[in-house]
């Protein structure tokens, strides 16, 4: 029943830049501003400056310079930002492969989206918060969002644009999953459900209570898990992290973020700056020596190595940003890591039970 990872020059090649901690792709969130309401969103403006158009190019330029393959534009709203066309458009003309986060509001829009294809995206990651209008809406709180999100995906279809759909789970939409998922795949597209809901980088914690209850997770990663993906099994290591590696995640090793200030940052959930992109002449001189990256790189490692000391450590999706926000330690084992973890341990136990009275290969 489990999969065996097949080798290609893409997987290959990402697996050695992870190994040597060379950042193949960056996050820029190029604004704070957003024309949702989502009552989860982790986003903390400070109220400072954010950078201007001009400054923004220098960041990309840099970016460019350090050999970033894949930019990721998000936000906030990516698409909110007046200049977002220009940005996007330098992002291509530096020879970056461009992303888009988007909550698919504005791409409701057939003309927005053709005026995106021009562009040649690698893809396009939208969100979707339920599959009723309800639902949705009662997350981002404004009126019609359900409906322009859905139409965003035929939009986006229609021009040939790759799309990735992601459902945050929530106490509102647990139910709705498997609707989730059935919108997406009736548009042949790839959906991804994110179990985890995390606290505001200041360290608000009022997102956490949208958090479904601990018995929803046990059958989640069970019996729900199974018939949401056709059969396959939960995984059990961190979707982020390189097959075989020694690291717990990518953060600082696979890439980095830049927040609308132009602070750089080891990745978008672990927000210990680094550096301004402003104040640096080229990334690659601080990627080596930043006492911050590599903080963050041996923290990496010892995460796992005190993973391995759990008795669920080998099924935990565990993230150092979302502990150290959470319980002020990096390491810390925060409850959504522990109760996801316990619940995939018992699903695999049940599986090798099933396995010796049905004669079934076990997972």
């Amino acid at each position: 029943m489990s999969e065996t990872p097949q080798t290609n020059p893409y997987r290959d090649m990402m697996g050695k830049a992870f190994a040597n901690a060379i950042p193949l792709n960056a996050q820029f969130e190029i604004t704070y501003r957003c024309n949702h309401l989502c009552t989860f969103c982790y986003n903390s403006p400070t109220g400072q400056r954010e950078l201007t158009t001009p400054q923004i190019f220098e960041a990309l330029k840099k970016m460019a310079d350090f050999g970033v393959l894949y930019l990721t534009l998000t936000g906030g709203e990516a698409m909110c930002h007046k200049d977002f066309w220009a940005i996007a458009a330098e992002t291509r003309r530096l020879g970056m492969a461009l992303r888009v986060y988007s909550n698919g509001f504005l791409l409701g829009d057939k003309k927005v989206v053709n005026r995106l294809a021009k562009l040649g995206p690698h893809e396009v990651e939208i969100s979707l918060h339920g599959a009723r209008p309800e639902s949705h809406e009662a997350l981002t709180h404004i009126k019609g969002s359900f409906d322009k999100t859905v139409q965003a995906l035929d939009n986006l279809v229609e021009a040939g644009i790759k799309v990735n759909l992601k459902c945050p789970i929530t106490k509102l939409n647990q139910d709705e999953l498997i609707g989730v998922r059935d919108i997406g795949e009736k548009r042949g597209l790839f959906v991804t459900f994110d179990p985890v809901i995390t606290p505001k980088d200041d360290g608000n914690q009022d997102p956490l209570s949208l958090r479904p209850d601990d018995a929803f997770f046990e059958r989640y990663w069970g019996e729900l898990y199974q018939e949401l993906h056709h059969g396959k099994l939960p995984p059990r290591a961190n979707h982020c992290a390189a097959e075989g590696s020694e690291a717990n995640c990518g953060t600082a090793r696979s890439g980095f973020t830049i927040d609308p200030y132009g602070n750089i940052l080891p990745c978008v959930a672990f927000r210990r700056q680094v550096a301004n992109i402003l104040e640096i002449d080229s990334l690659e001189r601080i990627w080596r020596t930043s006492p911050v990256l590599n903080e963050v790189r041996d923290l990496a490692v010892q995460a796992s190595d005190e993973l391995r000391k759990h008795k669920d450590g080998q099924y935990f999706q565990f993230c150092l940003g979302v502990a150290e926000v959470q319980t002020g330690d990096p390491l810390g084992i925060y409850p959504q890591a522990e109760v996801n973890a316990g619940a995939v341990r018992k699903t695999y136990e049940l599986l090798q039970i099933e396995d010796k009275n049905d004669g079934r290969k076990s997972a």
